[in-house]
């Protein structure tokens, strides 16, 4: 389920991503978009344009399913439910996208416990970020690491990263721009992989495919580590082992404002409600509903 957040989006909003971001985006799988009903959201001829980058960005089964969407009539209450669910299921590319300010106030308060991190074998190593965002794992890791590669599909908070790297004169972090599922990364070059709150047990935005294209990257005896793992039973079942810690029980807001802004974009009223009651910018995670980002899956790399 989207965040309520998503109901700031609207289809039109897809117009803004490269023929790159279509195609990362749009790549079909069980929790993206479905491409029949994102051609009947795009049947209406205003998204002539639109439709035609869409369908160039899809691979070819995707592709047909998309035009028999388009070319299907829908009456104008099936249309609006199909934009929705193009507009949920893409909410947090639009997000990156259109709002990266709105993402960094987000995960600024998402502090990864102390305990996944001090297990990471990073001194001295060559380490890939996968999915890295605006660098919340690389600027750590860049500070025992050799080198860190981070590697994004998002331009714009690859900027950030860059930006944050040189104003904290870190000169070790390269940054790539590119997918799950073609890291921009040869075969066996770093000696661990990272993926922090970004690679998912589902497809387009992780998957068996992508599990075998982050395990491509890594040297043999080196480890992939999915921190904050979403499905932790998928993991395990693919060689994982997943270990869990004392969690830190709360996200910490800079101010009551911005508190009760992220939980009512994010997370519920509810939550905000609790916030304005209490004037609160410290949250715990079960007002939020959420888990804490205390855990992680491991896998040593044959």
């Amino acid at each position: 389920m989207a965040p309520p957040r998503a109901r700031d989006f609207v289809l039109d909003h897809l117009a803004a991503f490269d023929d790159e971001a279509l195609a990362t985006f749009l790549a079909p799988g069980g929790a993206g978009v479905i491409p029949e009903r994102l051609g009947s959201a795009l049947s209406e001829a205003r998204f002539d344009e639109l439709a035609a980058r869409v369908a160039a960005a899809l691979p070819p089964g995707a592709r047909a399913a998309f035009q028999r969407g388009r070319e299907q009539e829908r009456d104008a209450r099936a249309a609006e439910r199909d934009r929705r669910h193009v507009v949920n299921r893409l909410f947090w590319a639009l997000l990156y996208w259109h709002d990266p300010d709105g993402y960094e106030e987000l995960v600024a308060g998402e502090h990864i416990d102390p305990g996944v991190l001090d297990m990471l074998e990073l001194d001295g190593r060559v380490v890939a970020d996968l999915g890295a965002g605006a660098g919340r794992f690389t600027l750590f890791a860049a500070r025992r690491a050799e080198r860190v590669i981070a590697v994004d599909a998002v331009p714009a908070l690859l900027q950030r990263l860059e930006r944050k790297a040189r104003d904290q004169e870190l000169d070790n972090i390269e940054v790539r721009r590119g997918s799950f599922l073609r890291l921009p990364l040869d075969d066996a070059c770093v000696d661990v992989a990272v993926a922090c709150s970004s690679l998912t047990s589902h497809a387009p935005w992780g998957g068996d495919e992508a599990l075998r294209e982050a395990e491509r990257v890594v040297r043999p005896g080196g480890q992939l580590v999915v921190i904050w793992p979403d499905d932790p039973a998928w993991f395990c079942r693919r060689g994982f082992t997943y270990r869990s810690f004392p969690a830190t029980t709360e996200m910490h807001f800079r101010d009551v404002d911005s508190a009760a802004r992220i939980c009512r974009d994010f997370y519920s009223e509810s939550a905000a409600r609790w916030v304005r009651e209490r004037q609160a910018r410290v949250v715990p995670f079960e007002v939020l509903g959420v888990k804490p980002p205390a855990d992680a899956c491991i896998k040593q790399v044959p």
